[in-house]
């Protein structure tokens, strides 16, 4: 998955660039292969993009060069289909219809057949990236269409898949989430100045206010005449009938963002005290697989009354490694990210509590770690189920080889990864977690309910 930021200030001042770099600074957890910013310029379109992290591509200088009203970013996360400098988004094109730019967090599941058919009718394209095609599909439909709004409707109609987009014309920002709502995108705002973001973290990073959750399905309009939206269909409880992918509250969004409806800091601390009833254990000492563990522990070692604390440190110079693109680049990270505090492991029964175990990689090597440091026994508790099926929607485990869950029980992945006992939450207990939230919940890597269909490519 990625991240995605957009601003409009209808006021017309051409100082957005500290802000769009903030923004896209604060969705930096979702992605950190490469990022980049692009500014309308009263017309003209100027963009700065490269492989790294947000803070080592802009400074002072470079964003000085980039004057606009309007802007788009993005931090993109690792994929090994989308590697290299072809991936870097924002993507800006020179149409028939004047300058577009596009940032997008997407997947395109039938890709393959849209890009034939426009190559056929002479398309050209660079690359095998989803924005140069999502851009060709909508440049080719705003010819024949009364304004963007309708040239992007007549492109989701053509597109099976996910989705969050922001769109930049000379005019406009327009932010697209997929009929399904799987990709979240979120509407803030402060004085005359609207922000779009994947999560509502950024707003509260640039000192706006959060207004609400873009619907799945609507494509909302930002210009100087105000804030206007279209929409997918015209169903009533489209909102209720959305599916926000669950991996978001499990690990991908950051703690202080509220998605459609749920504060994920405290959807977290909830997953950890029902593990706790489902799956208890006895130790001396609760902690946390930093980051995304550590409200599970939270709630986990308070329902249990065990004591919460520091066991594992880590090196904050160092990504997150289940978004590496390759499973080589993921065991390095492991090792360089993640150190014991000896003294507070040493002689102790230890529950380790993590969001999830995908792969396993990260979770052995932690074991690992704990037991050369001294810890008597290792438990874990994960607050989400089993991962059994490949994620062709953006979570990077797109092959079942990869996924122990998929062929191993419970206990062989016990034995694989080398801890004294190993427990799951329950699906439903999961779900029940998500208090006040607006909308259903895809659970495809858990169930195998592909709500949005599977890709072209996936077969059976």
């Amino acid at each position: 998955m990625s991240g995605v930021f957009g601003s409009f200030d209808r006021t017309g001042k051409m100082d957005i660039a500290k802000d769009m770099y903030y923004g896209v600074f604060s969705l930096q957890h979702r992605g950190q292969e490469s990022a980049g910013i692009a500014v309308n310029d009263n017309g003209s379109f100027l963009v700065h993009k490269q492989m790294g992290m947000v803070s080592d591509i802009f400074d002072e200088v470079t964003l000085s060069a980039l004057p606009g009203f309007c802007g788009i970013g993005h931090a993109r996360g690792g994929s090994d289909k989308a590697m290299g400098a072809d991936g870097i988004q924002p993507v800006l094109i020179k149409s028939r219809v004047g300058n577009i730019g596009l940032t997008c967090d997407s997947v395109i599941l039938n890709s393959d057949s849209l890009r034939d058919e426009l190559k056929n009718m002479g398309a050209i394209f660079q690359s095998g990236t989803d924005s140069e095609l999502i851009l060709s599909l909508f440049s080719r439909n705003r010819i024949t269409t009364d304004d963007c709004e309708h040239a992007i409707l007549a492109s989701m109609k053509q597109i099976k898949g996910v989705y969050s987009m922001i769109f930049m014309t000379e005019n406009k920002l327009i932010g697209v989430r997929d009929p399904h709502g799987l990709r979240p995108l979120a509407l803030g705002r402060t004085g005359e100045r609207y922000f779009l973001s994947s999560e509502s973290c950024a707003f509260d990073a640039i000192g706006a206010e959060f207004i609400r959750d873009i619907e799945p399905g609507e494509i909302i309009s930002i210009s100087d005449e105000g804030v206007s939206s279209l929409f997918f269909d015209d169903k009533a409880d489209r909102v209720a009938d959305g599916h926000v992918c669950i991996f978001e509250y499990v690990y991908v969004a950051r703690p202080d963002s509220t998605i459609d409806g749920t504060e994920i800091f405290e959807s977290r601390y909830n997953a950890g005290k029902a593990l706790a009833k489902e799956q208890p254990c006895s130790c001396d000492l609760v902690i946390g697989a930093p980051d995304s563990g550590n409200a599970a522990a939270l709630g986990y070692a308070d329902s249990l009354g065990v004591p919460f604390g520091m066991g594992l440190l880590k090196n904050r110079y160092v990504g997150r490694t289940f978004i590496k693109s390759t499973q080589g680049q993921r065991e390095l990270a492991v090792r360089m990210k993640f150190s014991v505090l000896k003294s507070a492991v040493k002689g102790k029964s230890i529950c380790i509590v993590d969001d999830s175990l995908v792969r396993g990689t990260t979770t052995k090597h932690i074991i690992k770690f704990m037991r050369e440091n001294g810890a008597r026994e290792v438990h874990l508790r994960l607050a989400s189920p089993p991962v059994k099926f490949a994620c062709c929607y953006g979570v990077n485990a797109d092959r079942v080889q990869d996924l122990p869950a998929h062929t191993k029980t419970t206990e062989e992945i016990r034995d694989l990864i080398g801890a004294d006992s190993l427990g799951y939450i329950s699906l439903e207990s999961l779900r029940a977690s998500l208090k006040d939230i607006h909308c259903k919940q895809c659970s495809a890597c858990f169930d195998g309910d592909f709500v949005a269909g599977k890709s072209e490519e996936a077969g059976e």
